[in-house]
């Protein structure tokens, strides 16, 4: 799984690639780069995915529990149908979901701004 990585003002924004499209970086790294970045505060966009890999979900899921330790959070939007969103690694820390960027304001999260694309 790849994506692209957007620094924002308040955090950073993934945009998970379609399967076929290496342009991005690869998940893992992305999301390493999140944790030695002093954006803490990261959302997740699966809108471009047709399928979240159950391997995908586990590592955004191991991720959201070290920002969520560490006072931060990751959020994903978008989820592709039929996506499991129940732990099933025995992870303890509730995933926060939305289903779109806006939504995320639902849980006190600011939302942050669509990337524009020159």
């Amino acid at each position: 799984m790849f994506t692209h990585y957007h620094v924002l003002s308040n955090g950073c924004l993934l945009t998970l690639c379609p399967a076929g499209d290496a342009s991005g970086q690869p998940l893992p790294e992305a999301l390493a780069r999140v944790l030695r970045s002093k954006f803490t505060n990261v959302w997740v966009d699966c809108r471009h995915v047709a399928a979240l890999p159950t391997g995908a979900m586990r590592l955004l899921r191991r991720y959201a529990a070290q920002l969520w330790h560490s006072g931060s959070y990751l959020l994903l939007c978008h989820l592709p149908p039929g996506t499991r969103t129940s732990p099933d690694d025995g992870a303890t820390t509730a995933q926060p979901l939305a289903a779109s960027l806006l939504d995320a304001t639902l849980y006190g999260l600011d939302c942050p701004p669509q990337p524009t694309v020159a």
